[in-house]
């Protein structure tokens, strides 16, 4: 019996070239000022924001794109927000939530439980 039994859901299903030419489409969507997220551009092209993840470990070429697409919907998201195109709550959720921004970096425990550390005066 050759390829998958019939029936079969998890048998993979995407080449190089069909993934090649859905980031393609998505990188052109992303330049586009209208989205903000990964999972408007995901809708419109009917499937899951998850499948980018997923193909670009698959492809690891693919993963610039995808690092363009994500840094083309951040811009848009920040652009926005200063336009007032969205809220800037709705920006603060989505950089936080998708881009990994944050309100505060800590700079000075290295990553270190504050109670950790020992602080001496010297007299």
């Amino acid at each position: 019996m050759a390829g998958a039994p019939e029936g079969n859901k998890n048998a993979e299903k995407w080449t190089k070239l069909e993934a090649e030419t859905l980031f393609e489409k998505a990188l052109l969507k992303s330049t586009i000022d209208e989205y903000d997220f990964i999972g408007e551009i995901a809708r419109d092209l009917n499937i899951c924001r998850q499948t980018f993840d997923y193909l670009s470990r698959k492809f690891p070429s693919l993963k610039d794109v995808h690092n363009k697409i994500l840094s083309n919907l951040e811009a848009n998201c920040f652009s926005h927000s200063k336009k007032g195109k969205i809220k800037e709550a709705t920006a603060i959720v989505n950089l936080k939530s998708n881009y990994g921004w944050t309100d505060r970096t800590d700079i000075k425990s290295g990553g270190e439980s504050l109670a950790k550390i020992k602080i001496s005066f010297k007299e």
